[in-house]
């Protein structure tokens, strides 16, 4: 396809133009010509990347035809600045008539199958324009501040509106994709799109460390207006923490400064190194209280980076501090914490950016990362630090199986679908058939779907979408009567809804005690994290909302090959895992083998992680490849156990 992408692209920082950039080359790699039209190059400091000569050269590429895709390319169109020629009265660069007069004139050149924006203020805007200038389909794509603040705008909300129900496609899920339906968007014509995918060549442990020296000898020499982005008497020679994206006082940004000085004041020899900033007011607040601490010695700022030199940043640093909290965007997702992981760096985030991680209690605090509950707590943020300081070993394995679970979020977000999916089904002409399930219109899925089954085929409900755990009661007990009266063809059914009774019960509400012990928080030692080879002499407990249940279902799904016992069936137990519900939510069921289901009989909090597995394997040889210790650090791993010190 030639696909034209109006959006944000480097020299701007942040994470949309992160995406944007890759977005493009991955389209191109595949075999699609892509044009991108941007405005990029009129970004002015602070927010404006340093780009090298090379940096340049990356943001265009030719890509070789590989296998049956065919040669692909990215094309750079950039705006040019304000000048002279573009002034008016009340004067400012007019963006929006720029990016699709540009686009426009491309488009004559040669004709666009399909046209992309990512960002609705101005690009979204200008992709509608040119979409409707040349006929073809445009796909729109919102971000954080565009869908959580401009959208709410009221002088802006109804031209959103309109861009959003005109396109071919939207981009969109949870709550946003439900108030683009409220406002009149089609349901059928709305897209969760792809997960970003980082890219593993660079964002990895190995690799090239940031000098920073020589990173202020390239401003001078290429790009001396950044000059004011370096601030601070640091200059690297001790131990550091970093932090990048943008200054705020919901970043963290000030409660950092004020930890800072806690541990200047201990005689701690450590500093920090800031590739953040923020508007020109908010910057000079940041310096200003730095000097008020009498801290700028220890702190450096430095400019902002393309994101293909982030890694170079997150390895320099002793640990990456992320500290977002109270962000007034509640469904913002940034990239910042997911990018310190998967390049095996020691991550240091607020429970706020932890918690918005898929699976994030697969990383609890002191064992994956180090989790901070109230970023303003400067004590409580101060001690945690030093404490890092004060005792760095843990940091390297703390990372390792940080990197680990970022692993999994990278192969979970391959798996999902692709943006060029996406693009090549809106390139097509729609059918008139074309439907789509949504969340927004769909019943909720029923907690007893076997109940609600049955109490369907004996005509009790037929409305199953809120089947609750009564009618659940309700439905067992009429299956029984039927089957007494010799209805057969229940009798699976009826076990089945035994184990969702079962697994209902089990999961609800646990007690106050359990609600307010947070899961995120399992590891309870003094020191602050976890080194290799120290599980053994931990004390496991299993995890105060879990419920442990034993189903025999050999009646369910008989094997093809049986061993008659003397009760004349074979017996089939599955051990089956479930939470007590915690605010509402219920954790996962999983299954698990009969070791790991010893494993939290065992783990009352009497014995030591390394007596449980003398004590399986005494028992029981272990299976291949399953040491019970190491069955045990990957249930605490997947939340099931908790871990104190004897």
């Amino acid at each position: 396809m030639r696909i034209c992408i109006v959006g944000k692209f480097p020299p701007i920082q942040g994470g949309v133009a992160v995406r944007t950039y890759w977005a493009a080359h991955n389209l191109a790699a595949r075999g699609h010509e892509v044009h991108v039209v941007t405005n990029a190059k009129e970004a002015s400091p602070p927010f404006r990347i340093h780009m090298r000569r090379q940096d340049w050269k990356r943001c265009e590429a030719s890509y070789p035809a590989v296998g049956s895709a065919p040669a692909g390319s990215v094309t750079l169109h950039w705006t040019n600045p304000l000048d002279r020629s573009q002034h008016y009265i009340p004067l400012a660069s007019p963006f929006v008539s720029k990016l699709a007069g540009t686009a426009a004139r491309v488009h004559a050149e040669r004709p666009f199958d399909l046209i992309y924006s990512h960002y609705l203020e101005p690009y979204g805007i200008a992709g509608h324009l040119v979409a409707d200038i040349a006929k073809v389909p445009h796909v729109v794509r919102m971000a954080g501040s565009d869908a959580g603040r401009l959208w709410l705008h009221p002088q802006f909300e109804a031209l959103y509106d309109h861009v959003l129900r005109s396109a071919r496609t939207a981009i969109a899920s949870g709550t946003v994709a439900g108030r683009a339906i409220k406002h009149g968007v089609d349901p059928a014509r709305i897209e969760p799109g792809d997960r970003f995918v980082l890219p593993e060549d660079l964002f990895r442990p190995d690799g090239p460390k940031l000098d920073l020296a020589r990173l202020r000898h390239e401003v001078e020499r290429d790009d001396p207006e950044l000059l004011d982005a370096f601030w601070g008497g640091f200059t690297g020679e001790l131990p550091f923490f970093g932090v990048y994206g943008k200054l705020g006082e919901t970043k963290g940004s000030f409660a950092l400064l004020a930890a800072m000085a806690r541990l200047k004041q201990e005689g701690l020899a450590v500093g920090i190194v800031a590739m953040a900033h923020g508007w020109p007011a908010l910057e000079q607040k940041f310096r200003a209280r730095a000097e008020e601490l009498g801290i700028a010695d220890r702190i450096l700022q430095i400019p902002f980076l393309p994101h293909w030199r982030v890694p170079e940043f997150l390895r320099s640093c002793l640990a990456v501090c992320c500290l977002e909290q109270d962000f007034p965007i509640a469904f913002h997702t940034p990239l910042v914490a997911r990018e310190v992981l998967t390049c095996g760096a020691c991550l240091v985030a607020s429970t706020e950016l932890i918690r918005k991680l898929p699976d994030h209690l697969q990383l609890p605090d002191g064992y994956g990362c180090v989790a901070i509950p109230d970023v303003q707590d400067v004590d409580a943020l101060s001690a945690r630090l030093a404490a890092m300081v004060r005792d760095p070993a843990p940091a390297v394995s703390v990372a390792a199986r940080g990197r680990a679970f970022a692993a999994a979020m990278q192969e979970a977000a391959k798996a999902s679908g692709s943006l060029e999916t996406v693009l090549k089904a809106a390139a097509r002409k729609p059918s008139r058939t074309r439907k789509r399930s949504t969340a927004a219109n769909s019943p909720p899925h029923p907690r007893f779907p076997v109940a609600a089954a049955v109490a369907a085929s004996l005509k009790l409900a037929s409305d199953v979408g809120d089947f609750d755990l009564t009618q659940a009661r309700e439905a067992l007990r009429a299956a029984e009567r039927a089957i007494r009266r010799g209805d057969a063809s229940l009798r699976e059914a009826f076990l089945a809804v035994q184990i969702e009774i079962a697994l209902g019960e089990a999961e609800q509400p646990g007690s106050e005690t359990a609600e307010a012990a947070d899961p995120l928080f399992r590891l309870r030692i003094r020191r602050w994290g976890l080194a290799d080879g120290e599980l053994g002499a931990l004390v496991p407990i299993r995890d105060p909302q879990l419920r442990l249940l034993h189903f025999d279902t050999s009646e369910l799904a008989p094997p093809r090959k049986t061993v008659r016992h003397s009760a004349g069936r074979t017996q089939r137990t599955r051990n089956m895992v479930t939470f007590a519900r915690m605010n509402g939510e219920v954790r996962d069921r999983l299954l698990l083998s009969e070791i790991g289901a010893r494993i939290l009989e065992l783990s009352d909090g009497t014995r030591s992680a390394r007596k449980i597995a003398e004590e399986i394997e005494t028992q029981k040889p272990r299976a291949e490849g399953q040491a019970p210790l190491q069955v045990i650090e990957e249930m605490f791993a997947a939340g099931l156990l908790w871990l104190a010190e004897a």
